[in-house]
């Protein structure tokens, strides 16, 4: 049975990435996933020739009826600027995948680890990073299409398993405002 991701919250978030700041690999990959919002296995796939550092963008692969599609996930600077420094220090080549250094369930493990250390009181996956940029970009006013396009969905109509959490958000406001309709 699957079971609801609970929301993590922007500080739940930050508790989660300051707490793998011992591990180079994690924060830099927990930071990427926060700030772009890709599915794991987007990451995944990312080699060092994948990301255009002048452009700022890093291109990830979404399987797309069983074929791999370039999808364009945008950096800002702080990003550009660990990916750079991570590259260096662990003397990446081109051909390298950045984030393949562990399996999928090690990093699940990880999150889960991680979100403990940080004294979070709920089950953490990956997929929290993603559900984070989602609301975040939501709460911004980014509308449906624009979200679609920055994540990498197909379609806008997955965009709406997001707004249960945005609701709770303007749910004092519409109270208020409901008063006077």
């Amino acid at each position: 049975m699957k079971t609801d991701i609970v929301p993590c919250s922007k500080e739940e978030i930050e508790k989660i990435i300051d707490a793998s700041m011992d591990n180079d690999f994690y924060y830099l990959l927990f930071k990427v996933a926060k700030k772009t919002g890709r599915r794991l296995g987007e990451y995944y796939d990312v080699q060092v020739k994948d990301i255009d550092f002048e452009r700022k963008v890093m291109m990830t692969k979404v399987l797309k009826r069983r074929k791999k599609v370039l999808k364009e996930a945008l950096l800002d600077d702080e990003l550009i600027g660990l990916l750079k420094r991570y590259i260096k220090s662990n003397n990446l080549i081109p051909d390298t995948f950045i984030f393949r250094k562990v399996a999928y369930r090690t990093i699940q493990y990880a999150i889960s680890s991680y979100s403990k250390k940080a004294g979070i009181p709920h089950k953490v996956s990956f997929h929290n990073f993603r559900h984070y940029f989602i609301t975040e970009l939501s709460k911004l006013g980014y509308s449906h299409s624009d979200i679609a396009k920055l994540t990498g969905h197909s379609t806008i109509g997955v965009i709406s398993n997001y707004d249960h959490t945005v609701a709770s958000d303007i749910r004092d406001r519409a109270i208020r405002d409901i008063k006077n309709i």
